[in-house]
């Protein structure tokens, strides 16, 4: 099985020749990609916070979520390891088009992941 046949279909998912190309490898390969390593994306935030020895049971809603932002913006290490849990699921052609604009993909992917922990992680 190829990397691509691994990646969930997103029906949702738009993509069409009115937008840029970064809009259609963000909702072509990204947007994928994170929902297939989503499981990765949760257990390795969870490693952070036991590493950095911090229980958010104290907190409300919207304090995780800027703990969640802050966390993951701050910490280059710790977004570099997102980025490479996400780009490792890239084909080489893909790897190649990342590299293209690597810092607004980066971008994209971290804000992407924020987004997805704080909607995974936050108890309504």
């Amino acid at each position: 099985m190829t990397k691509k046949e691994l990646r969930p279909i997103l029906s949702n998912a738009l993509i069409n020749s009115n937008m840029s190309a970064l809009e259609q490898f963000q909702n072509s390969v990204l947007r994928p990609v994170i929902k297939l390593q989503h499981s990765l994306i949760i257990a390795l935030f969870n490693k952070y916070l036991t590493h950095a020895n911090f229980n958010t049971q104290s907190l409300n809603n919207e304090q995780i979520k800027e703990f969640i932002r802050t966390s993951i913006s701050k910490n280059q290490h710790l977004k570099n390891q997102y980025i490479g849990l996400i780009s490792g699921m890239f084909t080489k052609d893909e790897f190649e088009h990342y590299l293209s604009n690597s810092s607004e993909y980066g971008k994209r992917i971290i804000q992407m992941i924020i987004q997805r922990l704080q909607d995974t992680l936050i108890v309504n």
